[in-house]
Protein backbone atom coordinates (compact mmCIF):
# COMPACT_ATOMS: atom_id res chain seq x y z
CA UNK A 1 0.00 0.00 0.00
CA UNK A 2 1.17 3.50 -0.74
CA UNK A 3 1.69 5.21 2.61
CA UNK A 4 1.41 8.58 0.94
CA UNK A 5 -1.95 7.74 -0.57
CA UNK A 6 -3.15 6.32 2.73
CA UNK A 7 -2.51 9.51 4.66
CA UNK A 8 -3.92 11.68 1.89
CA UNK A 9 -7.01 9.47 2.08
CA UNK A 10 -7.31 10.11 5.80
CA UNK A 11 -7.09 13.87 5.28
CA UNK A 12 -9.79 13.73 2.61
CA UNK A 13 -11.90 11.47 4.76
CA UNK A 14 -11.60 13.93 7.64
CA UNK A 15 -12.65 16.80 5.39
CA UNK A 16 -15.72 14.87 4.26
CA UNK A 17 -16.75 14.39 7.86
CA UNK A 18 -17.25 18.10 8.51
CA UNK A 19 -20.57 18.48 10.23
CA UNK A 20 -22.60 20.80 12.37
CA UNK A 21 -22.05 19.18 15.73
CA UNK A 22 -24.59 21.43 17.47
CA UNK A 23 -27.34 18.86 16.91
CA UNK A 24 -25.15 15.81 17.55
CA UNK A 25 -24.43 14.57 21.04
CA UNK A 26 -20.75 14.84 21.88
CA UNK A 27 -18.72 11.85 22.97
CA UNK A 28 -16.06 12.07 25.68
CA UNK A 29 -13.40 14.61 24.74
CA UNK A 30 -15.56 16.19 22.07
CA UNK A 31 -15.55 19.72 23.48
CA UNK A 32 -11.75 19.92 23.51
CA UNK A 33 -11.49 18.57 19.98
CA UNK A 34 -14.08 21.02 18.66
CA UNK A 35 -12.15 23.92 20.19
CA UNK A 36 -8.96 22.66 18.52
CA UNK A 37 -10.71 22.37 15.16
CA UNK A 38 -12.06 25.90 15.42
CA UNK A 39 -8.66 27.27 16.45
CA UNK A 40 -6.95 25.57 13.52
CA UNK A 41 -9.51 26.89 11.06
CA UNK A 42 -8.81 30.46 12.22
CA UNK A 43 -5.03 30.31 11.78
CA UNK A 44 -3.44 32.66 9.26
CA UNK A 45 -0.58 30.22 8.67
CA UNK A 46 0.86 26.95 9.95
CA UNK A 47 3.05 23.97 9.16
CA UNK A 48 1.63 20.46 9.53
CA UNK A 49 4.14 17.64 10.04
CA UNK A 50 3.08 14.02 9.59
CA UNK A 51 5.46 11.41 10.99
CA UNK A 52 5.39 7.65 10.57
CA UNK A 53 5.41 6.43 14.18
CA UNK A 54 6.99 3.09 13.25
CA UNK A 55 10.05 4.63 11.56
CA UNK A 56 10.19 8.10 13.09
CA UNK A 57 10.48 9.52 9.58
CA UNK A 58 8.61 12.63 8.49
CA UNK A 59 6.70 11.44 5.44
CA UNK A 60 4.51 14.45 4.74
CA UNK A 61 4.54 18.19 5.30
CA UNK A 62 1.87 20.74 4.52
CA UNK A 63 2.55 24.48 4.87
CA UNK A 64 -0.01 27.22 4.31
CA UNK A 65 -0.35 30.97 4.60
CA UNK A 66 -3.17 33.35 3.68
CA UNK A 67 -2.14 36.53 1.89
CA UNK A 68 -3.61 39.99 2.40
CA UNK A 69 -6.56 39.08 0.13
CA UNK A 70 -7.24 35.83 2.06
CA UNK A 71 -5.97 33.73 -0.85
CA UNK A 72 -4.30 30.52 0.29
CA UNK A 73 -0.67 29.91 -0.60
CA UNK A 74 0.35 26.36 0.20
CA UNK A 75 2.95 23.68 -0.33
CA UNK A 76 2.88 19.95 0.20
CA UNK A 77 5.46 17.20 -0.01
CA UNK A 78 5.13 13.51 0.71
CA UNK A 79 7.07 10.33 0.14
CA UNK A 80 7.06 6.61 0.78
CA UNK A 81 9.13 3.67 -0.40
CA UNK A 82 7.64 3.85 -3.89
CA UNK A 83 6.13 7.31 -4.24
CA UNK A 84 7.21 10.93 -4.13
CA UNK A 85 4.81 13.83 -4.47
CA UNK A 86 5.09 17.60 -4.16
CA UNK A 87 2.75 20.49 -4.86
CA UNK A 88 2.86 24.26 -4.57
CA UNK A 89 0.30 26.98 -5.26
CA UNK A 90 0.77 30.74 -4.97
CA UNK A 91 -2.85 31.50 -5.84
CA UNK A 92 -2.04 32.14 -9.48
CA UNK A 93 0.01 29.07 -10.42
CA UNK A 94 -0.02 25.40 -9.45
CA UNK A 95 3.14 23.29 -9.65
CA UNK A 96 2.91 19.51 -9.19
CA UNK A 97 5.53 16.75 -9.09
CA UNK A 98 4.75 13.05 -8.94
CA UNK A 99 7.21 10.20 -9.39
CA UNK A 100 9.51 11.95 -11.83
CA UNK A 101 6.93 13.99 -13.73
CA UNK A 102 6.20 17.70 -13.32
CA UNK A 103 3.09 19.61 -14.38
CA UNK A 104 2.12 23.26 -14.32
CA UNK A 105 -1.19 25.09 -14.71
CA UNK A 106 -2.33 28.67 -14.18
CA UNK A 107 -5.41 30.29 -12.73
CA UNK A 108 -8.29 29.97 -15.18
CA UNK A 109 -7.04 26.73 -16.72
CA UNK A 110 -8.83 23.43 -16.33
CA UNK A 111 -7.97 21.74 -13.06
CA UNK A 112 -6.84 24.87 -11.22
CA UNK A 113 -8.54 25.46 -7.86
CA UNK A 114 -8.29 28.81 -6.12
CA UNK A 115 -8.36 28.24 -2.38
CA UNK A 116 -9.41 31.06 -0.05
CA UNK A 117 -10.27 31.39 3.61
CA UNK A 118 -13.93 30.72 2.78
CA UNK A 119 -13.23 27.83 0.38
CA UNK A 120 -10.01 26.40 1.64
CA UNK A 121 -7.78 23.38 1.10
CA UNK A 122 -8.88 20.25 3.03
CA UNK A 123 -5.62 20.20 4.98
CA UNK A 124 -5.98 23.87 5.96
CA UNK A 125 -9.53 23.26 7.14
CA UNK A 126 -10.79 22.04 10.51
CA UNK A 127 -11.44 18.64 8.94
CA UNK A 128 -7.72 17.92 9.31
CA UNK A 129 -8.54 17.22 12.97
CA UNK A 130 -11.03 14.38 12.71
CA UNK A 131 -14.15 14.44 14.82
CA UNK A 132 -17.33 12.58 13.84
CA UNK A 133 -19.16 11.66 17.07
CA UNK A 134 -21.87 9.61 15.35
CA UNK A 135 -19.19 7.23 14.02
CA UNK A 136 -17.29 6.81 17.31
CA UNK A 137 -17.76 3.36 18.85
CA UNK A 138 -15.58 3.96 21.90
CA UNK A 139 -14.36 7.14 23.59
CA UNK A 140 -12.04 7.51 26.57
CA UNK A 141 -10.35 10.47 28.25
CA UNK A 142 -7.48 10.16 30.72
CA UNK A 143 -5.08 12.56 32.46
CA UNK A 144 -1.38 11.96 33.08
CA UNK A 145 1.38 14.42 34.03
CA UNK A 146 -0.69 17.40 32.90
CA UNK A 147 -1.55 15.89 29.51
CA UNK A 148 -5.11 15.00 28.52
CA UNK A 149 -5.28 11.92 26.28
CA UNK A 150 -8.47 11.38 24.30
CA UNK A 151 -8.91 8.10 22.44
CA UNK A 152 -11.64 7.63 19.83
CA UNK A 153 -12.22 4.35 18.03
CA UNK A 154 -14.25 4.67 14.85
CA UNK A 155 -16.66 2.46 12.94
CA UNK A 156 -14.79 2.09 9.64
CA UNK A 157 -18.00 1.52 7.69
CA UNK A 158 -19.62 4.70 8.98
CA UNK A 159 -16.65 6.83 7.98
CA UNK A 160 -16.21 4.96 4.70
CA UNK A 161 -12.54 4.17 5.32
CA UNK A 162 -10.82 2.60 2.34
CA UNK A 163 -7.27 1.63 1.44
CA UNK A 164 -5.46 1.42 -1.88
CA UNK A 165 -5.31 -2.36 -1.41
CA UNK A 166 -6.70 -4.66 1.21
CA UNK A 167 -9.55 -4.05 3.65
CA UNK A 168 -9.58 -1.48 6.43
CA UNK A 169 -10.46 -3.31 9.64
CA UNK A 170 -9.87 -0.60 12.21
CA UNK A 171 -9.33 3.11 12.64
CA UNK A 172 -8.62 5.16 15.75
CA UNK A 173 -7.59 8.70 16.61
CA UNK A 174 -5.65 9.69 19.73
CA UNK A 175 -5.44 13.36 20.73
CA UNK A 176 -3.02 14.83 23.27
CA UNK A 177 -3.86 18.17 24.92
CA UNK A 178 -2.19 20.40 27.46
CA UNK A 179 -4.99 22.52 28.79
CA UNK A 180 -7.04 23.57 25.76
CA UNK A 181 -4.06 23.34 23.41
CA UNK A 182 -3.80 20.36 21.09
CA UNK A 183 -0.15 19.26 21.17
CA UNK A 184 -0.49 16.52 18.54
CA UNK A 185 -2.69 13.64 17.45
CA UNK A 186 -2.11 10.15 16.09
CA UNK A 187 -4.28 8.42 13.48
CA UNK A 188 -3.95 4.65 13.27
CA UNK A 189 -5.38 2.47 10.49
CA UNK A 190 -5.44 -1.32 10.51
CA UNK A 191 -5.56 -3.01 7.11
CA UNK A 192 -6.04 -6.69 6.24
CA UNK A 193 -3.83 -7.24 3.22
CA UNK A 194 -2.95 -10.64 1.69
CA UNK A 195 -4.18 -12.39 4.81
CA UNK A 196 -2.03 -10.34 7.18
CA UNK A 197 -2.90 -7.33 9.32
CA UNK A 198 -0.81 -4.23 8.78
CA UNK A 199 -0.87 -1.12 10.92
CA UNK A 200 -0.23 2.40 9.62
CA UNK A 201 0.08 5.11 12.26
CA UNK A 202 0.94 8.77 11.79
CA UNK A 203 1.65 11.46 14.36
CA UNK A 204 0.36 14.85 13.21
CA UNK A 205 1.76 18.07 14.69
CA UNK A 206 0.59 21.58 13.86
CA UNK A 207 3.60 23.90 14.18
CA UNK A 208 4.62 27.48 13.29
CA UNK A 209 1.11 28.70 14.07
CA UNK A 210 0.66 32.20 12.61
CA UNK A 211 4.44 32.29 12.19
CA UNK A 212 5.08 31.06 8.63
CA UNK A 213 7.00 33.83 6.87
CA UNK A 214 7.31 32.21 3.44
CA UNK A 215 5.87 29.18 1.67
CA UNK A 216 8.55 27.67 -0.55
CA UNK A 217 7.91 26.01 -3.91
CA UNK A 218 8.42 22.37 -2.95
CA UNK A 219 8.39 21.28 -6.60
CA UNK A 220 11.28 23.55 -7.58
CA UNK A 221 13.23 23.11 -4.36
CA UNK A 222 12.92 19.35 -3.90
CA UNK A 223 16.14 17.34 -3.80
CA UNK A 224 17.30 16.48 -7.31
CA UNK A 225 15.19 19.12 -9.02
CA UNK A 226 16.85 20.74 -12.05
CA UNK A 227 18.46 24.10 -11.33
Amino acid sequence: MSKVKLLCLLAVMAALLLCSCATVKDVEGGELIKKAREAYRKLDSAKVIMTNTATGEVEQEFVFKYDEKDILIFSYKGKSDKNEYAQYSNGMELFTYQNGEESYIQKGENGFVLYTRDTTHPQADEGLILYSPTAVTSAKQTEEDGITHIEHIYDVKKIGAQAESGEVTGFSADYYFKGDELRYFVETTKVLEDGAEKVYAYRVEITEKNAVEKVVNTVKEREGAPA
